[in-house]
């Protein structure tokens, strides 16, 4: 009885887990719509996830495009690891000597729509959320786990009950 209780909580906890990460892709998704980061829809077709199961643990791959990364922290062309922070066209006086301030046409290779002359600004449509839920995560397994435990205390406490009783 008290194993297949232990097999339901597991059950559950897959399913949770399992459900969680399709929750995360859709979160992702439809926030990529508030911040109307869809031009061609490329970024927000990509994204998938896998859950694979090994008894206790999961082990969660969610995967999108990687310039989705960049419009979350609103950086991109221009952009070099270990600059210092020092980042020359952001400032008015260079944005306006380098005409970056004024609406032009996005290069022969995208098409035909045109910047808005503003400097980039973090659209951050990953980690705010990412962090919420994954803290969410570890409640709800926190409380599953408790569950477990209570009923495997609850088999071990019954089967010294009949112990003694005989």
């Amino acid at each position: 009885m008290a194993e297949l209780n232990r097999q339901e909580i597991e059950r559950q906890q897959q399913l949770w887990v399992d459900n969680w990460a399709k929750m995360m892709v859709q979160i992702w998704q439809d926030k990529l719509q508030f911040w109307n980061i869809r031009r061609t829809g490329t970024l927000m077709g990509s994204f998938t996830e896998s859950v694979t199961h090994d008894g206790l643990s999961a082990n969660i791959v969610m995967r999108f495009l990687r310039y989705g990364i960049y419009q979350a922290y609103g950086v991109g062309n221009g952009y070099t690891h270990d600059n210092g922070g020092d980042l020359p066209f952001l400032g008015a006086a260079y944005r306006r000597e380098h005409r970056l301030d004024v609406p032009r046409k996005v290069g022969p290779a995208w098409g035909d729509y045109f910047t808005s002359g503003e400097p980039r600004e973090r659209r951050d449509w990953f980690n705010p959320k990412l962090y919420a839920s994954l803290m969410r995560m570890k409640e709800t397994m926190a409380h599953m786990v408790g569950e477990e435990a209570a009923a495997v205390l609850c088999e071990a406490l019954e089967d010294a009950r009949k112990a003694i009783a005989r």
